[in-house]
């Protein structure tokens, strides 16, 4: 269900714009041209956030901006300036952002808001401050984001808590702390995630010279000294965050398959290595199973390569179906693997059965060209500590399925 956007704005053009880009973010969005209609729209809807207008005809002096924070709908405020009057009239309440319509950038500003707060609330954060007072203040300052957030009142606590929850994204650590500082924090974490993986924002009331190289060369991305305002904390945050989202976009599209969106070759062998120790470790048979679509030259020959991409495809969609939560690859061309994480040879095989007949009887309603194929696999069980020997293994029985006529399975 899509999110819905209150815009409470007077002027027809700016609304109308406000509204596009709400809706190019994938929110639902209501239009109010006054506090009156606001109120009105507010007991008939749950809103996610407000776009809110300074200078209204009802509300010429801000009013509506306690309006929408008391009925706890995080706010960000447009304004036509941004003079010391009305600064000090947006800055006494909680606010997301405003932004000054005046600004070229106000727009592609505003849709980047809208963009982050629903990602927001996947990223976890933890403050690590020993000051319940600051904790707190920190906290208040996620919440209006809607960031996810965990707290730890020392060093020693921030570490288990990062180790109970290791899909923490950001860490904001202060140095002052009882049992281990911001410093000796932040080399620690350093010590077993890399700069790709967390973010780290040092802060500090000291004024102990050199403290933010310090903390900086201890690990961190970034350094406050307290007390800060709310407004440089949310874009040294929001650019630490989107930088995070940068480097995993980087490596999706570094370990995904352009065309079947299936993980490629480079991503399976780096995968199925860290499964290959554990197996060796405890002693555990590898399955793995090479599958390949027969005579798929052929599908090119006569239908063109377009057509092949689409049932490339269409059947890479197959393998969360059948293989769900194990590791399936597009090794090359018409090449794929499935590489089992869990799961008996025994059961694994009546996986691969179901499949393979799945194709046989249905291939031709995958794809809008009704081309129908069918595929061949080769699945071995063994104790083997190198990958490279699994797959050559594999492989082998995946010839001995084609040599045998294609359209099954060898083991």
């Amino acid at each position: 269900m899509a999110r819905r956007i209150l815009i409470i704005e007077d002027t027809p053009t700016i609304a109308k714009v406000q509204k596009h880009i709400a809706i190019s973010c994938g929110y639902e969005a209501d239009i109010a041209g006054s506090l009156a209609q606001a109120k009105t729209l507010v007991t008939d809807h749950k809103y996610f956030c407000a776009v809110v207008d300074f200078i209204l005809p009802d509300a010429p002096s801000g009013e509506a901006i306690p309006f929408t924070v008391k009925n706890e709908i995080p706010t960000i405020v447009m304004t036509g300036n941004i003079d010391a009057r009305t600064r000090a009239a947006v800055d006494k309440y909680p606010i997301i952002d405003y932004i000054t319509k005046e600004n070229k950038q106000a727009y592609q500003y505003l849709k980047n808001q809208l963009t982050r707060l629903p990602r927001n609330e996947s990223v976890k954060v933890l403050v690590v401050e020993d000051s319940r007072h600051s904790r707190m203040y920190i906290c208040s300052l996620l919440k209006r984001h809607k960031y996810q957030i965990l707290e730890a009142s020392d060093g020693v606590e921030g570490l288990e808590v990062l180790r109970q929850n290791p899909d923490i994204s950001v860490i904001i650590v202060d140095n002052e702390m009882p049992k281990m500082n911001g410093e000796e924090l932040c080399a620690e974490i350093r010590r077993l995630y890399s700069n790709e993986d967390k973010v780290i924002i040092g802060v500090s009331g000291s004024d102990t010279p050199h403290l933010s190289a310090r903390f900086l060369k201890s690990g961190a991305n970034d350094y406050l000294r307290k007390p800060f305002n709310a407004e440089e904390f949310y874009c040294r945050l929001s650019l630490n965050v989107d930088m995070l989202d940068h480097i995993a976009t980087i490596r999706l599209q570094a370990n995904t398959d352009y065309l079947t969106k299936l993980p490629n070759r480079r991503y399976f062998f780096e995968q199925a290595n860290r499964e290959q120790k554990l197996h060796t470790v405890k002693k555990l048979k590898s399955n793995l199973a090479m599958i390949d679509i027969d005579h798929f030259k052929r599908i090119n020959d006569n239908y063109g390569h377009d057509v092949g991409d689409d049932v490339l495809s269409s059947f890479a969609m197959l393998f969360e179906k059948f293989f769900p939560g194990q590791l399936a690859a597009r090794m090359g061309g018409e090449e794929f693997a499935v590489y089992f994480t869990d799961n008996t040879a025994e059961q694994n095989l009546e996986k691969l059965e179901l499949f393979r007949q799945y194709i046989e009887f249905n291939s031709a309603s995958f794809s809008a060209h009704q081309v129908a194929f069918t595929v061949s696999i080769g699945f071995i069980s063994a104790l083997e500590p190198k990958i490279d020997e699994l797959l050559k293994l594999a492989d082998r029985k995946l010839y001995v399925a084609k040599d045998n006529g294609r359209n099954q399975i060898a083991h």
